[in-house]
């Protein structure tokens, strides 16, 4: 075993122990092998030595990972004609183009073929009678849609403790204990690499005494709301690449903005998790609609939010965020989903930025699929605004893949 500073150390390597960063947080787990894009996220993270093993010969070269050759990564550049409608050459749309290069051409070394945009109903979905009443506004289908379901009682007690300004630990530990199913996804997310805790956390006091009453509140009101949608049709979209894209975009904007003081990283989760949630009252309320959106951002090569406005006027933020008002969602989070395809018209132009990165990374990273057949453009001098080098999108990336799979196969449950 030795420890080795960051710059000292060379791709082959073996990490001996979990590389945990200054915050806290994970970022790779024991038995690694260092490839040079770890070193680069190490240095971008701001970790100073790391322990590897020694157990390897110093005579022989270190086992150095798999190389990718030219002819694969101009496949991958060719497949990426179709999520980039042009190769973008400024920043921050260059980084995240790097990211999806890298991993279109990494998942081609491994024989995969990458499926960027989802397939098509194999028919077109019949159209419900209330679709031929003329002109829909999202009001008209919120208005549907909250009659047709109802959220979990749990929601609304969660809800009160964000509003309560004397709420306390005992009183969110003991509300969302009181919903087994929200508790045991909860302690799984809390438990899970998405905080990396060096000890397991078994109780919801515990964790609200770690992670604080509003942020623990703020993710057990994501997850709650997560559960109103069980009965969305496999036959017009696939449920787990939906909740993978979900995750991926909250993951994501949750480790950029902890590149920022004074933003709620858990708000930004929660939104990312959110935020195309009006995608799927769409599909739920008029499939055949949200089909010609579908159809028409595909033949155009537009981004889904662009077709839906000019297919139906409004697009799914909107859309989404008129449910959230509905559910009476704390404004600042509403604001967020709302603007996620437009922040510069956001009176949180910040985090609506963060968000719309974060969605749009998930989408070059290959994490599940949100129905754009585009990467959606991110403003260049809206980027810049934030203050957050585009450099970090890979390190992002990187990160956030643990976590990603971690919350993916135990936080939503079976079937999701």
């Amino acid at each position: 075993m030795a420890l080795i500073p960051v710059d000292n150390l060379k791709a082959g390597m073996v990490l001996e122990k979990d590389l945990i960063a200054f915050n806290g947080r994970f970022l790779l787990p024991s038995g690694s092998t260092l490839t040079e894009k770890h070193i680069q996220t190490m240095k971008i993270w701001g970790v100073a030595e790391v322990t590897v093993t020694e157990d390897h010969d110093e005579d022989l070269p270190l086992e150095a990972p798999a190389e990718i050759s030219q002819e694969i990564m101009a496949r991958a550049e060719v497949l990426l004609a179709r999520l980039f409608v042009t190769k973008p050459e400024g920043s921050p749309m260059k980084e995240m183009y790097e990211v999806a290069l890298h991993r279109t051409a990494s998942a081609l070394l491994r024989k995969e073929l990458p499926e960027f945009a989802p397939p098509l109903p194999a028919q077109k979905a019949p159209g419900q009678a209330h679709e031929k009443e003329g002109v829909l506004t999202p009001a008209d289908l919120v208005s549907r849609e909250v009659r047709l379901a109802s959220l979990p009682d749990v929601y609304y007690r969660i809800m009160e403790v964000i509003n309560s300004a004397r709420s306390s630990a005992s009183q969110i530990a003991e509300t969302v204990s009181s919903d087994t199913s929200l508790l045991t996804r909860l302690l799984k997310l809390v438990n899970s690499a998405f905080y990396g805790f060096p000890s397991k956390i078994e109780t919801v006091s515990r964790a609200v005494a770690i992670i604080g009453t509003k942020e623990l509140s703020t993710l057990a009101l994501g997850i709650a709301a997560v559960q109103y949608f069980t009965d969305i049709s496999p036959e017009y979209i696939d449920m787990k690449n939906f909740w993978r894209h979900s995750i991926a975009c909250g993951v994501y904007a949750r480790l950029l903005a902890s590149e920022k003081i004074g933003v709620s990283e858990e708000r930004l989760f929660v939104a990312g998790l959110l935020h195309d949630i009006g995608k799927l009252i769409l599909i739920r309320q008029i499939p055949r609609q949200a089909r010609q959106a579908l159809e028409y951002a595909s033949a155009k090569r537009i981004s889904l939010a662009a077709a839906e406005r000019e297919v139906l006027g409004f697009d799914h933020a909107q859309l989404g965020a008129a449910l959230l008002r509905e559910w009476k969602i704390p404004s600042s989070l509403e604001t967020i989903v709302r603007f996620h395809h437009s922040p510069h018209a956001s009176q949180s132009v910040l985090e609506a930025t963060l968000l719309s990165a974060a969605n749009s990374l998930a989408i070059a990273a290959l994490q599940g699929r949100s129905g754009t057949p585009v990467v959606p453009e991110i403003s260049s001098s809206l980027w810049k605004e934030t203050g957050v080098p585009a450099a970090v999108f890979s390190a992002v990336v990187l990160q956030g893949d643990r976590q990603i799979t971690d919350i993916s196969s135990s936080f939503l449950g079976a079937g999701r």
